[in-house]
């Protein structure tokens, strides 16, 4: 009888090992796989500039429930600079500590609007520091590198679409980005008025960091 019970829980385990197969990541998007560098450039966002003396180092935490404002998500995959300035981040790897961290949509600037209204936003909103320091070295932004166009990456939760317009130092600003499912935009800065929107990813991005203004 013993070996009888032994022999059905054999039999029992080895069946629920053949039941449903098990849960599989999606697979990774490579176009949220970034391989870039830092350029120090000047104001004009176009004429380098010498790097800094001294070792420097990425931070890239995310800005969540808004699009501008300080970061209050903290970095969720660090980013390692390398000695010539190059860095590559996988942002498929930041999605599950990102969701995670997402907190209801409130615009600081409350002439923008989210619909739905439920669904929750955030912006990687990258730093470029002394190794041994808290100080930002200049301020920086994301570029198309072949076009110098000025550029915001974010991320949404689900599809959505953001509106909002201002008169802003005589600029028309207007924000029309419309998300068609979840993940990462690429969103074009206009330098005078224009329109906020969402961008196919521009082949050539660099982070480049200009003098504070």
């Amino acid at each position: 009888m013993n070996a009888r019970v032994a022999f059905a829980g054999l039999l029992t385990t080895a069946l629920a090992s053949c039941g449903a197969p098990e849960e599989t990541a999606p697979p990774q998007r490579v176009d949220w796989i970034i391989q870039t560098h830092v350029a120090f450039l000047e104001a004009d966002a176009k004429t380098i500039r010498s790097l800094p003396n001294e070792p420097l180092r990425l931070w890239m935490p995310f800005v969540v429930g808004d699009i501008y404002g300080s970061p209050n998500a903290g970095e969720i995959v660090p980013v390692n600079l390398k000695p010539d300035m190059s860095f590559s981040v996988n942002l498929n790897e930041t999605i599950p500590g990102l969701e995670k961290s997402l907190i209801p949509t409130e615009f600081s600037q409350h002439w923008m609007a989210i619909e739905p209204g439920n669904a929750r936003i955030a912006r990687l909103s990258p730093f470029v520091m002394p190794e041994d320091g808290i100080t930002p070295v200049g301020m920086t932004e994301w570029l198309d590198q072949e076009t110098g166009a000025k550029l915001m990456l974010i991320y949404v939760d689900r599809p959505s679409h953001v509106r909002g317009e201002i008169v802003y130092e005589g600029r028309n600003l207007r924000f029309d980005i419309e998300a068609k499912q979840a993940g990462f935009l690429w969103i074009t800065q206009p330098e005078g008025s224009g329109t906020y929107r969402a961008v196919p990813r521009p082949a050539k991005v660099v982070l480049a960091v200009m003098p504070n203004s």
